[in-house]
Protein backbone atom coordinates (compact mmCIF):
# COMPACT_ATOMS: atom_id res chain seq x y z
CA UNK A 1 0.00 0.00 0.00
CA UNK A 2 1.10 3.55 -0.61
CA UNK A 3 1.90 5.92 2.19
CA UNK A 4 -0.99 7.95 3.54
CA UNK A 5 0.30 11.08 1.80
CA UNK A 6 0.69 14.56 3.20
CA UNK A 7 -0.67 15.44 6.61
CA UNK A 8 -1.39 19.13 6.98
CA UNK A 9 -3.39 18.78 10.17
CA UNK A 10 -3.39 16.31 13.01
CA UNK A 11 -5.77 17.20 15.83
CA UNK A 12 -6.76 15.19 18.87
CA UNK A 13 -9.08 15.79 21.78
CA UNK A 14 -6.14 17.28 23.68
CA UNK A 15 -5.50 19.80 20.96
CA UNK A 16 -3.30 20.25 17.94
CA UNK A 17 -0.58 17.60 17.58
CA UNK A 18 1.04 19.09 14.55
CA UNK A 19 0.31 21.84 12.09
CA UNK A 20 2.52 22.30 9.07
CA UNK A 21 2.67 25.79 7.64
CA UNK A 22 1.05 26.53 4.31
CA UNK A 23 1.57 29.46 2.00
CA UNK A 24 -0.83 32.05 3.40
CA UNK A 25 -1.56 32.77 7.06
CA UNK A 26 -5.23 33.32 6.29
CA UNK A 27 -5.45 29.92 4.59
CA UNK A 28 -3.78 28.26 7.59
CA UNK A 29 -6.26 29.91 9.93
CA UNK A 30 -9.17 28.75 7.77
CA UNK A 31 -7.82 25.21 7.75
CA UNK A 32 -7.53 25.21 11.52
CA UNK A 33 -11.07 26.53 11.89
CA UNK A 34 -12.42 23.82 9.59
CA UNK A 35 -10.61 21.14 11.60
CA UNK A 36 -11.89 22.43 14.94
CA UNK A 37 -15.43 22.67 13.63
CA UNK A 38 -15.25 19.15 12.20
CA UNK A 39 -13.95 17.62 15.45
CA UNK A 40 -16.67 19.32 17.48
CA UNK A 41 -19.26 17.39 15.48
CA UNK A 42 -17.47 14.08 14.76
CA UNK A 43 -18.31 11.08 16.94
CA UNK A 44 -16.85 7.69 17.72
CA UNK A 45 -19.40 4.89 17.27
CA UNK A 46 -19.26 1.41 18.76
CA UNK A 47 -21.90 -1.12 17.80
CA UNK A 48 -22.92 -4.38 19.52
CA UNK A 49 -25.33 -7.28 19.10
CA UNK A 50 -28.19 -8.15 21.48
CA UNK A 51 -25.78 -9.95 23.80
CA UNK A 52 -23.47 -6.96 24.03
CA UNK A 53 -20.74 -8.45 21.84
CA UNK A 54 -18.91 -5.76 19.89
CA UNK A 55 -19.60 -5.97 16.16
CA UNK A 56 -17.56 -3.06 14.97
CA UNK A 57 -16.74 0.60 15.29
CA UNK A 58 -16.53 3.64 13.12
CA UNK A 59 -17.11 7.35 12.87
CA UNK A 60 -20.13 9.54 12.33
CA UNK A 61 -21.03 13.21 12.53
CA UNK A 62 -23.89 15.43 13.62
CA UNK A 63 -26.20 16.46 10.78
CA UNK A 64 -29.19 17.73 12.74
CA UNK A 65 -30.85 17.80 16.12
CA UNK A 66 -29.96 14.42 17.72
CA UNK A 67 -29.11 13.05 14.26
CA UNK A 68 -25.85 11.31 13.35
CA UNK A 69 -24.82 10.25 9.85
CA UNK A 70 -22.50 7.29 9.26
CA UNK A 71 -21.92 4.31 6.95
CA UNK A 72 -24.56 1.61 6.76
CA UNK A 73 -21.91 -1.09 7.13
CA UNK A 74 -20.91 0.39 10.51
CA UNK A 75 -24.37 -0.28 12.00
CA UNK A 76 -25.80 -3.22 10.06
CA UNK A 77 -26.65 -6.19 12.28
CA UNK A 78 -26.42 -4.14 15.48
CA UNK A 79 -29.04 -4.17 18.24
CA UNK A 80 -27.46 -1.44 20.32
CA UNK A 81 -24.65 1.06 20.20
CA UNK A 82 -23.02 4.12 21.70
CA UNK A 83 -21.77 7.45 20.41
CA UNK A 84 -19.12 9.69 21.92
CA UNK A 85 -17.70 13.04 20.92
CA UNK A 86 -13.91 13.13 20.70
CA UNK A 87 -12.35 14.24 23.96
CA UNK A 88 -15.63 14.28 25.85
CA UNK A 89 -16.29 11.91 28.77
CA UNK A 90 -19.98 11.33 28.11
CA UNK A 91 -21.09 8.28 26.15
CA UNK A 92 -24.59 8.39 24.67
CA UNK A 93 -26.79 5.40 23.91
CA UNK A 94 -28.00 5.27 20.32
CA UNK A 95 -31.79 5.01 20.28
CA UNK A 96 -31.94 3.40 16.89
CA UNK A 97 -31.73 3.87 13.14
CA UNK A 98 -34.13 6.28 11.47
CA UNK A 99 -33.15 5.80 7.81
CA UNK A 100 -30.79 3.71 5.69
CA UNK A 101 -29.53 3.73 2.13
CA UNK A 102 -27.80 0.38 1.71
CA UNK A 103 -26.87 1.04 -1.92
CA UNK A 104 -24.92 4.16 -0.99
CA UNK A 105 -23.76 2.74 2.38
CA UNK A 106 -25.43 5.43 4.49
CA UNK A 107 -27.41 5.44 7.74
CA UNK A 108 -28.95 8.03 10.05
CA UNK A 109 -28.94 7.37 13.81
CA UNK A 110 -30.97 9.02 16.57
CA UNK A 111 -29.22 10.11 19.79
CA UNK A 112 -31.17 12.40 22.09
CA UNK A 113 -29.48 15.13 24.17
CA UNK A 114 -26.33 15.10 22.11
CA UNK A 115 -24.59 18.46 22.38
CA UNK A 116 -22.85 19.85 19.35
CA UNK A 117 -23.27 22.01 16.27
CA UNK A 118 -24.36 20.00 13.20
CA UNK A 119 -22.11 20.25 10.17
CA UNK A 120 -23.59 21.95 7.09
CA UNK A 121 -23.90 19.88 3.93
CA UNK A 122 -22.37 21.27 0.75
CA UNK A 123 -23.14 20.55 -2.89
CA UNK A 124 -21.19 17.42 -3.85
CA UNK A 125 -21.99 18.01 -7.53
CA UNK A 126 -19.60 20.97 -7.41
CA UNK A 127 -16.58 18.90 -6.26
CA UNK A 128 -13.64 18.98 -8.65
CA UNK A 129 -10.54 16.83 -9.14
CA UNK A 130 -7.57 18.37 -7.35
CA UNK A 131 -9.74 20.01 -4.69
CA UNK A 132 -8.34 20.08 -1.16
CA UNK A 133 -10.58 18.47 1.45
CA UNK A 134 -10.37 17.69 5.16
CA UNK A 135 -11.16 14.24 6.52
CA UNK A 136 -12.27 13.81 10.14
CA UNK A 137 -12.59 10.54 12.03
CA UNK A 138 -11.22 8.16 14.64
CA UNK A 139 -8.43 6.19 12.92
CA UNK A 140 -7.56 2.90 14.62
CA UNK A 141 -9.55 3.92 17.69
CA UNK A 142 -7.74 7.26 18.14
CA UNK A 143 -10.39 9.74 19.20
CA UNK A 144 -10.44 12.78 16.99
CA UNK A 145 -8.13 13.24 14.01
CA UNK A 146 -8.33 15.56 11.02
CA UNK A 147 -6.06 15.43 8.00
CA UNK A 148 -6.02 17.21 4.67
CA UNK A 149 -6.42 15.28 1.46
CA UNK A 150 -6.99 15.73 -2.26
CA UNK A 151 -9.76 14.53 -4.56
CA UNK A 152 -7.86 12.69 -7.29
CA UNK A 153 -10.67 11.04 -9.23
CA UNK A 154 -14.42 10.89 -9.71
CA UNK A 155 -16.11 7.51 -10.17
CA UNK A 156 -19.56 6.51 -11.29
CA UNK A 157 -20.51 2.86 -11.60
CA UNK A 158 -23.91 1.22 -11.43
CA UNK A 159 -25.57 4.55 -10.66
CA UNK A 160 -23.29 5.15 -7.66
CA UNK A 161 -21.00 8.18 -7.55
CA UNK A 162 -17.81 8.16 -5.50
CA UNK A 163 -14.91 10.55 -4.94
CA UNK A 164 -11.51 8.91 -4.73
CA UNK A 165 -9.00 10.49 -2.38
CA UNK A 166 -5.22 10.31 -2.22
CA UNK A 167 -4.59 9.46 1.42
CA UNK A 168 -5.31 6.26 3.29
CA UNK A 169 -8.54 6.10 5.31
CA UNK A 170 -7.71 4.01 8.36
CA UNK A 171 -10.23 1.77 10.12
CA UNK A 172 -12.31 3.79 12.54
CA UNK A 173 -12.57 6.79 10.22
CA UNK A 174 -15.09 5.19 7.87
CA UNK A 175 -18.36 7.10 8.19
CA UNK A 176 -16.67 10.37 9.11
CA UNK A 177 -17.15 13.69 7.29
CA UNK A 178 -15.12 14.94 4.33
CA UNK A 179 -15.25 18.74 4.25
CA UNK A 180 -14.31 21.41 1.73
CA UNK A 181 -12.39 24.61 2.52
CA UNK A 182 -15.65 26.30 3.56
CA UNK A 183 -16.27 23.72 6.27
CA UNK A 184 -19.15 22.08 4.38
CA UNK A 185 -19.50 18.30 4.21
CA UNK A 186 -19.16 17.22 0.60
CA UNK A 187 -18.68 13.50 1.30
CA UNK A 188 -18.73 10.66 3.81
CA UNK A 189 -15.58 8.52 4.19
CA UNK A 190 -15.79 4.96 2.92
CA UNK A 191 -13.20 2.19 3.07
CA UNK A 192 -13.40 -0.37 0.28
CA UNK A 193 -11.18 -3.43 0.10
CA UNK A 194 -10.30 -4.62 -3.39
CA UNK A 195 -7.51 -6.96 -4.46
CA UNK A 196 -5.95 -6.73 -1.01
CA UNK A 197 -5.86 -2.94 -1.04
CA UNK A 198 -7.64 -0.32 1.02
CA UNK A 199 -9.12 2.09 -1.49
CA UNK A 200 -10.17 5.50 -0.23
CA UNK A 201 -13.49 6.92 -1.31
CA UNK A 202 -16.10 9.41 -0.22
CA UNK A 203 -19.85 9.06 -0.75
CA UNK A 204 -21.29 12.33 -2.14
CA UNK A 205 -23.15 14.45 0.41
CA UNK A 206 -26.09 14.94 -1.95
CA UNK A 207 -26.99 11.28 -1.32
CA UNK A 208 -27.06 12.06 2.39
CA UNK A 209 -29.36 15.05 1.84
CA UNK A 210 -31.94 12.77 0.24
CA UNK A 211 -31.70 10.30 3.12
CA UNK A 212 -32.16 13.01 5.73
CA UNK A 213 -35.53 13.79 4.22
CA UNK A 214 -36.64 10.23 4.95
CA UNK A 215 -35.13 10.23 8.44
CA UNK A 216 -37.32 13.08 9.68
CA UNK A 217 -40.46 11.00 9.17
CA UNK A 218 -39.29 7.84 10.93
CA UNK A 219 -39.11 6.68 14.52
CA UNK A 220 -35.77 5.28 15.67
CA UNK A 221 -35.65 1.48 15.78
CA UNK A 222 -33.31 -1.49 15.64
CA UNK A 223 -34.44 -3.95 12.97
CA UNK A 224 -35.11 -7.36 14.48
CA UNK A 225 -33.21 -9.19 11.81
CA UNK A 226 -30.53 -7.77 9.56
CA UNK A 227 -28.43 -9.72 7.10
CA UNK A 228 -24.74 -8.88 7.15
CA UNK A 229 -22.96 -9.10 3.82
CA UNK A 230 -19.63 -10.80 3.22
CA UNK A 231 -18.18 -7.42 2.31
CA UNK A 232 -19.23 -5.99 5.69
CA UNK A 233 -17.55 -8.87 7.51
CA UNK A 234 -14.47 -8.17 5.37
CA UNK A 235 -14.40 -4.52 6.45
CA UNK A 236 -14.92 -5.40 10.10
CA UNK A 237 -12.20 -8.02 9.97
CA UNK A 238 -9.81 -5.52 8.43
CA UNK A 239 -10.55 -2.97 11.15
CA UNK A 240 -9.95 -5.53 13.90
CA UNK A 241 -6.73 -6.70 12.25
CA UNK A 242 -5.41 -3.13 12.19
CA UNK A 243 -6.12 -2.96 15.93
CA UNK A 244 -4.18 -6.23 16.47
CA UNK A 245 -7.39 -8.08 17.35
CA UNK A 246 -6.28 -11.09 15.34
CA UNK A 247 -8.65 -13.80 16.48
CA UNK A 248 -11.65 -11.50 16.16
CA UNK A 249 -10.49 -10.57 12.65
CA UNK A 250 -10.20 -14.23 11.65
CA UNK A 251 -13.76 -14.83 12.90
CA UNK A 252 -15.02 -12.06 10.60
CA UNK A 253 -13.08 -13.43 7.63
CA UNK A 254 -14.48 -16.90 8.35
CA UNK A 255 -17.96 -15.41 8.31
CA UNK A 256 -17.26 -13.66 5.00
CA UNK A 257 -16.03 -16.92 3.46
CA UNK A 258 -19.08 -18.83 4.72
CA UNK A 259 -21.32 -16.30 2.99
CA UNK A 260 -19.22 -15.98 -0.16
CA UNK A 261 -16.80 -18.90 -0.67
CA UNK A 262 -15.36 -17.36 -3.85
CA UNK A 263 -14.37 -14.05 -2.21
CA UNK A 264 -10.64 -14.07 -2.89
CA UNK A 265 -9.92 -11.04 -0.70
CA UNK A 266 -11.31 -12.80 2.38
CA UNK A 267 -8.77 -15.63 2.03
CA UNK A 268 -6.01 -13.11 1.36
CA UNK A 269 -6.77 -11.03 4.46
CA UNK A 270 -7.21 -14.13 6.62
CA UNK A 271 -3.85 -15.35 5.39
CA UNK A 272 -2.31 -12.01 6.30
CA UNK A 273 -3.61 -12.29 9.86
CA UNK A 274 -2.27 -15.84 10.15
CA UNK A 275 1.10 -14.62 8.86
CA UNK A 276 1.11 -12.03 11.66
CA UNK A 277 0.45 -14.84 14.12
CA UNK A 278 3.36 -16.88 12.77
CA UNK A 279 1.02 -19.51 11.31
CA UNK A 280 2.96 -19.68 8.06
CA UNK A 281 1.67 -22.98 6.69
CA UNK A 282 -1.94 -21.93 7.23
CA UNK A 283 -1.24 -18.48 5.75
CA UNK A 284 0.24 -20.02 2.59
CA UNK A 285 -2.84 -22.22 2.25
CA UNK A 286 -5.06 -19.14 2.32
CA UNK A 287 -2.88 -17.34 -0.22
CA UNK A 288 -3.05 -20.45 -2.43
CA UNK A 289 -6.85 -20.30 -2.42
CA UNK A 290 -6.87 -16.55 -3.09
CA UNK A 291 -4.59 -17.08 -6.10
CA UNK A 292 -6.69 -19.99 -7.38
CA UNK A 293 -9.72 -17.71 -7.28
CA UNK A 294 -7.90 -14.71 -8.76
CA UNK A 295 -4.87 -15.57 -10.85
CA UNK A 296 -3.49 -11.99 -11.03
CA UNK A 297 -3.69 -11.34 -7.28
CA UNK A 298 -0.39 -9.45 -6.91
CA UNK A 299 -0.58 -9.00 -3.13
CA UNK A 300 -1.26 -12.68 -2.51
CA UNK A 301 1.76 -13.68 -4.60
CA UNK A 302 3.91 -11.08 -2.85
CA UNK A 303 3.08 -12.11 0.71
CA UNK A 304 3.29 -15.80 -0.09
CA UNK A 305 6.75 -15.02 -1.46
CA UNK A 306 7.75 -13.11 1.69
CA UNK A 307 6.85 -16.11 3.86
CA UNK A 308 8.85 -18.44 1.64
CA UNK A 309 11.76 -16.02 1.63
CA UNK A 310 11.68 -15.73 5.42
CA UNK A 311 11.75 -19.53 5.57
CA UNK A 312 14.85 -19.57 3.37
CA UNK A 313 13.05 -20.86 0.25
CA UNK A 314 14.48 -18.15 -1.97
CA UNK A 315 14.13 -19.85 -5.35
CA UNK A 316 10.41 -20.45 -4.79
CA UNK A 317 10.01 -16.96 -3.32
CA UNK A 318 11.44 -15.44 -6.52
CA UNK A 319 8.77 -17.24 -8.53
CA UNK A 320 6.10 -15.58 -6.41
CA UNK A 321 7.71 -12.15 -6.77
CA UNK A 322 7.85 -12.70 -10.54
CA UNK A 323 4.10 -13.37 -10.54
CA UNK A 324 3.42 -10.32 -8.39
CA UNK A 325 5.41 -8.12 -10.79
CA UNK A 326 3.68 -9.64 -13.82
CA UNK A 327 0.34 -8.70 -12.25
CA UNK A 328 1.56 -5.24 -11.17
CA UNK A 329 4.71 -4.00 -12.94
CA UNK A 330 4.87 -0.98 -10.59
CA UNK A 331 4.94 -3.07 -7.41
CA UNK A 332 8.06 -1.55 -5.83
CA UNK A 333 8.15 -3.81 -2.78
CA UNK A 334 8.10 -6.91 -4.99
CA UNK A 335 11.29 -5.69 -6.70
CA UNK A 336 12.79 -4.93 -3.31
CA UNK A 337 12.09 -8.38 -1.92
CA UNK A 338 13.10 -10.14 -5.13
CA UNK A 339 16.36 -8.24 -4.94
CA UNK A 340 16.92 -9.49 -1.40
CA UNK A 341 16.26 -13.07 -2.50
CA UNK A 342 18.70 -12.69 -5.39
CA UNK A 343 21.32 -11.17 -3.09
CA UNK A 344 21.02 -14.09 -0.67
CA UNK A 345 21.54 -16.42 -3.64
CA UNK A 346 24.75 -14.51 -4.54
CA UNK A 347 23.14 -13.00 -7.64
CA UNK A 348 24.42 -9.50 -6.98
CA UNK A 349 23.86 -8.28 -10.54
CA UNK A 350 20.19 -9.31 -10.39
CA UNK A 351 19.80 -7.83 -6.91
CA UNK A 352 21.26 -4.51 -8.07
CA UNK A 353 18.89 -4.39 -11.04
CA UNK A 354 15.84 -5.07 -8.84
CA UNK A 355 16.85 -2.52 -6.23
CA UNK A 356 17.46 0.15 -8.85
CA UNK A 357 13.95 -0.44 -10.16
CA UNK A 358 12.53 -0.28 -6.64
CA UNK A 359 14.44 2.97 -6.06
CA UNK A 360 13.09 4.50 -9.26
CA UNK A 361 9.51 3.59 -8.29
CA UNK A 362 10.01 4.93 -4.78
CA UNK A 363 11.18 8.27 -6.18
CA UNK A 364 8.23 8.42 -8.56
CA UNK A 365 5.71 7.86 -5.75
CA UNK A 366 7.53 9.95 -3.15
CA UNK A 367 7.92 7.01 -0.77
CA UNK A 368 10.81 8.29 1.33
CA UNK A 369 10.94 5.26 3.61
CA UNK A 370 11.22 2.83 0.71
CA UNK A 371 13.77 5.07 -0.97
CA UNK A 372 16.01 5.13 2.11
CA UNK A 373 15.69 1.37 2.57
CA UNK A 374 16.59 0.68 -1.05
CA UNK A 375 19.55 3.06 -1.07
CA UNK A 376 20.92 1.28 1.99
CA UNK A 377 20.63 -2.09 0.23
CA UNK A 378 22.31 -0.82 -2.95
CA UNK A 379 25.44 0.04 -0.98
CA UNK A 380 25.95 -3.69 -0.47
CA UNK A 381 26.42 -4.33 -4.17
CA UNK A 382 28.17 -1.12 -5.26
Amino acid sequence: MRNSGKALLRFTALGLISFLSITAATSAQNAEQVAEKALAATVYLEMADRDGNTLGFGSGFLVGSSQIATNFHVVVGAAKGTAKLAGKPTTYAIEGITATDEQNDLAILKVTAFEGEPLPLGDSDAVEIGETVYVAGNPKGLEGAVSDDTINNLHEEGGKKRFQMTALILPGSSGGPVLNRNGEVIGISLITLEDGQNRNFAIPSNNLKALLGQSGRSKPSWPRKQSISAETHLRRGYAKYRLDQYQEAIADYDAAINLKPDLASAYYFRGTVKRSLGQYKEAIEDYDIAIDLKDNFAFAYYFRGTIRGDLGEHFIAIQDYNKAIDANPDYAFAYLRRGIANYLLDRNWAAKKDWNTALELAEQTGNKRLKAQTEKLLKRVD
